[in-house]
């Protein structure tokens, strides 16, 4: 029997951490970790939950520096873009079509930049560790139940089972 806040034995997490304190799910339970990684297992669920966090934070982080990298990556051909925008406007574009089109490229450049302000201003919301999909799975689901009661009840299986015994 296991204690409360306990999980199988087959449901262990095993991830290995390294000396820079980066984190990597473990690609079997059972295997050794490479040199410079050490292995630690979760057996309980706040271990479980610790882990998710740090890993999500990780993966944000990740994430995040690989958006500044890029956007610093192109930031010379967007500076190019808009220059060339902004001369054509001034020197005035051969049709309105041109001119709108000149305009969006512009609008679609301060974007990009807003994105990637908003990125580095935000944060992850860690605190309840769920994902996107499952939030919206579980709003599907009430919304698919609409207070139906959901499988079978014991009064619905007794006849059937009545008949499969009847014809043994």
């Amino acid at each position: 029997m296991t204690a409360k806040g306990q999980i199988r034995e087959s449901e262990v997490v095993c991830y290995w951490v390294d000396a820079a304190g980066e984190l990597m799910l473990a690609p079997d339970t059972k295997m050794k970790p490479f040199v410079g990684w050490h292995r630690v297992e979760c057996k309980t669920t706040s271990e479980i939950e610790n882990f998710s966090r740090r890993m999500a934070k990780q993966e944000w982080n990740k994430f995040r520096s690989m958006k500044v990298e890029e956007h610093l990556r192109y930031k010379s051909h967007r500076e190019k873009l808009r220059s060339n925008c902004l001369l054509r406007l001034a020197k005035g574009c051969i049709s309105a079509a041109d001119e709108f089109a000149t305009k969006m490229t512009l609008k679609n450049l301060d974007a990009k930049d807003e994105a990637l302000y908003k990125l580095l201003a935000s944060e992850p919301d860690l605190s309840r560790a769920s994902l996107e999909i499952e939030k919206y799975d579980a709003e599907t689901i009430k919304a698919r139940a609409n207070g139906k009661r959901m499988g079978l009840r014991d009064e619905d299986l007794n006849p059937v089972h009545r008949l499969i015994e009847g014809v043994r």
